[in-house]
């Protein structure tokens, strides 16, 4: 479907001139072969389309699973994954799995079926891996890390639109808040790997990216994702400290700085009420034990889910019942049941769902792509493989202590998505080949 994006762009761009500068185009060195070409343009893409528009990664990546799925069948390309791409689809399968069963052996398991729609994404590394596998030495990692930065810096300019001049909480094409936070999150990390480029522009690239995804978090008024920046940013600081440290003593990030400045000049008043309201909100909950606001709120959720869980550790209640349990607990205190469909912690909620099976299988879904990475041969792409991995399970990880984790298209497309670019930018050893 994009092989009318083809060179056309780029060769468009280079008679305008934009093709001079040490900062390579998105799609200036695409490979020749049409498969690998599109591979390329779908990691670009993938990356950069997360914030500003949502759910058009999900219908992505179900474009990328269905045609994939068409053309092995019709033998365009072979069925080919190694052992590490085996072991990341069987995780994936057995995570799925899981959920199902334990959902049809709870009770209404007859409304079971419409909560497997979700579910279909965590299949795709059987498809989606041999595609990329197809294009076999095609380095899929840096357009995508570059499409992420690409990413954070138009997340920044949308949530200052949105926030800054029309006074709204930003949530740009993710549709939720905090979904938008958790993206621009994932991005700014990401983004921010480009600081380990040999080049000054892709170093600058990344360092735009971490201050614009950094910016982007904090307009989104996300409590949780703004405190799991903190490890984020640590991580970025031990992948490449040197040309980190470099780089911001440069003349050339002195715009930045004032970027930075006129960013916060705008949104101060918004940040100011977001944190005395947080004082507030935890001024009255530790004193009063009084459970109204969002903080509030999850306490209650969390309280509610142990005490369902402590009734039922083993199966959970399945996926359809997942909220229906925490009812009897939430009514003692006589307050409103609000319609939340999660409990605003994922290792609660899949607790609910399945038990410790779910949950078992949930944390081998979340930590298989830095087992991938950390079990990689050591190549040129080793340390910022690993360090993607680790940036974006342990944003997963963070965040979904008070937000959300999987089962949201966005949230389960881009996860799904960076765990096969993974496993594919891992060199094919014919000796694992199966």
């Amino acid at each position: 479907m994009f092989a009318v994006i083809g060179t056309g762009p780029v060769q468009i761009l280079q008679k305008l001139g934009f093709a001079h500068s040490g900062l390579r185009l998105p799609f200036a060195s695409l490979p020749e072969d049409g498969i690998a070409r599109n591979n390329a343009i779908s990691a670009f893409l993938m990356g950069a389309l997360p914030p500003a528009a949502g759910s058009a990664i999900s219908v992505l990546l179900f474009t990328f699973f269905v045609w994939a799925l068409v053309s092995m069948a019709f033998g365009r390309f072979a069925f080919r994954m190694t052992r590490s791409d085996r072991l990341l689809a069987w995780t994936c399968t057995l995570f799925v799995g899981l959920i199902v069963l334990t959902a049809l052996v709870g009770e209404n398991s007859s409304q079971a079926p419409r909560s497997f729609v979700w579910l279909l994404t965590f299949l795709a590394p059987w498809a989606i891996i041999p595609r990329l596998r197809a294009s076999e030495g095609v380095d899929y990692l840096s357009p995508y890390i570059t499409g992420a930065a690409v990413g954070a810096i138009a997340a920044c300019l949308i949530a200052f639109v949105q926030l800054a001049i029309f006074d709204v909480r930003p949530a740009s094409g993710a549709g939720n808040e905090a979904v938008f936070g958790m993206m621009s999150l994932c991005l700014m990390g990401l983004g921010g790997l480009k600081i380990g480029s040999d080049t000054r522009a892709g170093i600058l690239l990344g360092l735009v990216a971490i201050g614009a995804g950094l910016a982007a978090i904090l307009m989104s008024l996300t409590r949780g994702v703004a405190l799991s920046a903190i490890p984020v940013l640590l991580l970025l600081a031990v992948f490449a400290p040197l040309k980190l440290r470099a780089v911001i003593l440069r003349p050339a990030t002195i715009p930045a700085f004032i970027a930075a400045f006129v960013i916060l000049y705008f949104i101060q008043d918004a940040l100011d009420a977001r944190f005395q309201e947080t004082v507030g909100e935890l001024g009255i909950l530790l004193h009063n034990g009084n459970t109204d606001g969002p903080i509030g709120e999850r306490v209650r959720l969390w309280h509610a889910a142990l005490e369902a869980i402590r009734q039922s550790p083993i199966l959970g209640y399945g996926i359809q019942n997942r909220m229906d349990a925490l009812v009897p607990t939430l009514m003692l205190d006589g307050n409103a049941i609000r319609g939340f469909t999660h409990a605003h912690n994922s290792v609660l909620t899949f607790m609910l769902d399945g038990g410790v099976l779910v949950l078992s299988a949930m944390i081998g879904v979340l930590c298989m792509p830095v087992v991938l990475a950390w079990r990689a041969p050591r190549d040129a792409s080793y340390r910022m493989r690993l360090f993607a991995a680790l940036i974006v399970c342990g944003s997963y990880a963070l965040c979904g202590m008070t937000q959300i984790m999987f089962k949201h298209d966005i949230m389960d497309s881009f996860f799904v998505f960076f765990s096969i670019l993974i496993a594919a930018s891992i060199p094919d050893d014919e000796r694992q080949a199966r």
